[in-house]
């Protein structure tokens, strides 16, 4: 996605409605969209509302477009920029382009225009105070001397180098997820465009900073760098090395204008982002997670946690990362166990949310990872959107989680995750096809996927009914004795059940009682 931005006159329209025709992209002007959902031109909207009101409707189209395909060129209003949660926003979904121009060009471009509320004895200055929102932006293209057309062949050229990040559009803070074999390489420059911190404090995995540390610091460029290491492994979600973390983060002087790192998988992003979360009330978050699970699931929508004794992830907070950067060339070291355990995840999206995705995994017999990461990022995207903090939409993320959950805990934790959430799919797509929610046919081809990426079913262990009971009392997703349970209702889509725990211990039961070997 393309956005233009510029003061009046600067061409935006002409130049991106000619750019999106050249490139064979949608174009969108934006305050022409502000127009028709108001039902009315800009000027009545100014003068009948006022501009706060219109500033209210123009973050909403912005919001809006954010949906919208990649392939989009979209001029913006002048005023747009100068909003920063709506720069934000831009960058999290593409290329911002500044049209510059000097007034004495802009005052030749427009006479007296009563359809621009803003232009008038004051637009000298008016341009000024936004210059430094617009010059905030990827490129910056002088169009002085230049007629439309050399503009539009100039941002023609640079178009293949521009970037596509897959857009996190949460309301609060939207980030870009930028997914791809070596795209840490461009770190500083991806990370330049959201955040300029005095430093960084990199919380990194031993094991990859033994097999990647020099190409690590390489990376993080010349802003001072503080790294501390923490080990692999669930028990490093904890309250004590959640105190290291703080402790260390005091002794090497980090402040609020510093940025955490978190490099490693869910574990170390779960504990570097709760860090953040709390240290000095809040410092902004940058995950680079190295293993297919965090990369397609634990490092986007801002959840953190650490582990308390009685169950995993009991304390934490929501804090979304200002970006997350995820190269698929970590996964060339990562052990083949993790990557199938991690495909669980990537089942799961495909069962209840992505149709294509589950086709494609069908069909394909070696994944091309970088391809697996953004569909499921854009998935995963699209639900914590509209549902950053589990208000209920964001529920359909725990399909095979709540069995898979319970799993783990009756086993003493002694199972992998994968393993787990296997199992509870399998029980999920089960207890799906007895509630007639799919048929029969539907249901093979699920295991049949459930099997072909995570495991086979003869090595999974399905604990008695009454191993799982006292873990599914402790699921901080059930309210009283109700638990909401995610089911499946056909390939590509997700329903949430609120069902007893007796109801599914009942339905678990029978599960258990009518598989051969298990499962």
């Amino acid at each position: 996605m393309i956005f233009l931005t510029g003061f009046m006159g600067s061409g935006k329209t002409t130049v991106g409605s000619r750019l999106a025709e050249r490139l064979g992209y949608t174009f969108v002007d934006l305050d022409g969209l502000i127009s028709d959902k108001a039902a009315g031109p800009i000027r009545e909207i100014f003068a009948y509302a006022g501009e706060k009101a219109f500033r209210f409707l123009e973050r909403e189209a912005l919001a809006e477009v954010a949906a919208m395909p990649w392939s989009t060129v979209v001029a913006t209003g002048g005023g747009a920029p100068v909003d920063a949660s709506n720069r934000a926003l831009m960058k999290a979904c593409g290329t911002v382009v500044y049209l510059a121009a000097s007034f004495e060009t802009l005052r030749r471009r427009i006479p007296e225009d009563p359809e621009r509320p803003l232009w008038g004895q004051d637009a000298q200055r008016l341009l000024e105070e936004r210059k430094a929102a617009y010059e905030d932006a990827d490129l910056v293209v002088n169009t002085d001397g230049l007629t439309v057309a050399e503009v539009v062949e100039e941002l023609a050229n640079l178009a293949p180098g521009m970037v596509h990040p897959v857009p996190v559009p949460v309301p609060s803070s939207p980030y870009p997820v930028y997914a791809g074999r070596g795209v840490l390489k461009d770190f500083r420059r991806l990370a330049g465009r959201h955040v300029k911190p005095e430093g960084f404090f990199a919380v990194v995995d031993s094991r990859v900073m033994d097999l990647h540390g020099p190409f690590l610091r390489s990376c993080l460029g010349k802003i001072p760098c503080t790294f501390m290491t923490v080990p692999p492994g669930e028990g490093t979600k904890s309250l004590e090395v959640l105190g290291q973390v703080l402790e260390t983060m005091a002794d090497a002087g980090v402040n609020r204008q510093w940025a955490c790192i978190a490099i490693g998988g869910g574990v170390t992003g779960d504990l570097a982002a709760f860090a953040s979360s709390v240290y000095m009330r809040g410092i902004p978050v940058i995950h680079v997670p190295t293993t297919l699970l965090a990369q397609v699931d634990s490092s986007i929508g801002g959840k953190t946690a650490v582990d308390l004794a009685q169950g995993k992830n009991l304390a934490g907070t929501f804090h979304q990362p200002v970006l997350v950067i995820a190269d698929t060339e970590f996964l060339e070291t990562l052990d083949e166990d993790l990557v199938r355990d991690a495909m669980a995840e990537v089942v799961k999206y495909a069962i209840t949310l992505d149709a294509p995705l589950f086709h494609y995994l069908e069909e394909a017999h070696e994944l091309d990872y970088a391809r697996v990461v953004r569909m499921c990022a854009l998935d995963k995207a699209s639900v914590v959107a509209r549902d950053e903090r589990e208000g209920g939409l964001r529920r359909v993320l725990n399909f095979g989680h709540t069995l898979g959950h319970a799993v783990e805990h009756a086993l003493g934790y002694s199972t992998s995750h994968g393993k787990a959430v296997a199992t509870g799919m399998h029980f999920a797509v089960w207890l799906s096809q007895r509630l007639e929610l799919i048929d029969e046919k539907t249901a093979i081809r699920m295991r049949r996927l459930i099997q072909k990426w995570t495991y086979d079913p003869r090595t999974l262990y399905c604990p008695e009914p009454g191993l799982v009971e006292s873990a599914m009392a402790s699921d901080k997703k059930s309210t009283l004795d109700d638990i909401h349970f995610v089911l499946t209702c056909g390939i590509g889509g997700a329903t949430v059940k609120k069902l007893s725990r007796s109801q599914i211990l009942g339905a678990y039961g029978r599960f258990v009682g009518e598989s051969a070997e298990g499962l």
